[in-house]
């Protein structure tokens, strides 16, 4: 249960460092759509799922995404290292594919950069780029919480 309000909070923080007009010191929640970007969130969630699946199975990913979303408790005592290796896989992967993602937006960019050459277009690309190292952060540091829960638990 306090897992659930820690990441409610967390994400609540995130939304209102996102959205937040320093300026005019006040909330813009159209602003959230400069960091929701659909494809970016494909290209680093399900290769880390695919590989984490494939590496780990089924029984360890669902027990990660229990100790991610719920309690660690309510995992088998004899689950808990696979479980920890899981979700160690899973946020060191989610990181990977949010740099490989971010490069090979950057290498797209300068690819095309006569076209993005003018400042306009130029700024937008590079933080499209940048987004798929948001998510993998985000997703690696949700796992690194977990994974240290259930290290704590295995040494109770």
């Amino acid at each position: 249960k306090m897992m659930v309000i820690a990441h409610l909070l967390g994400f609540a923080l995130i939304f209102i460092a996102c959205t937040f007009d320093f300026m005019r010191l006040a909330l813009m929640p159209k602003k959230i759509q400069y960091v929701l970007d659909i494809p970016s969130l494909i290209i680093v969630v399900l290769p880390t799922i695919y590989y984490t699946i494939s590496v780990h199975g089924w029984k360890s990913y669902g027990n990660s995404w229990r100790a991610l979303l719920g309690s660690v408790k309510n995992i088998d005592k004899s689950q808990l290292e696979p479980t920890k290796l899981c979700l160690r896989d899973l946020g060191n992967l989610s990181l990977i594919w949010g740099i490989l993602g971010t490069f090979v937006g950057a290498i797209l960019m300068l690819r095309e950069m006569e076209s993005v050459l003018n400042q306009d277009s130029l700024l937008p690309a590079i933080a499209i780029s940048l987004i798929t190292l948001f998510y993998g952060i985000i997703l690696y540091m949700l796992c690194l919480v977990s994974k240290s829960r259930i290290e704590r638990r295995l040494v109770e």
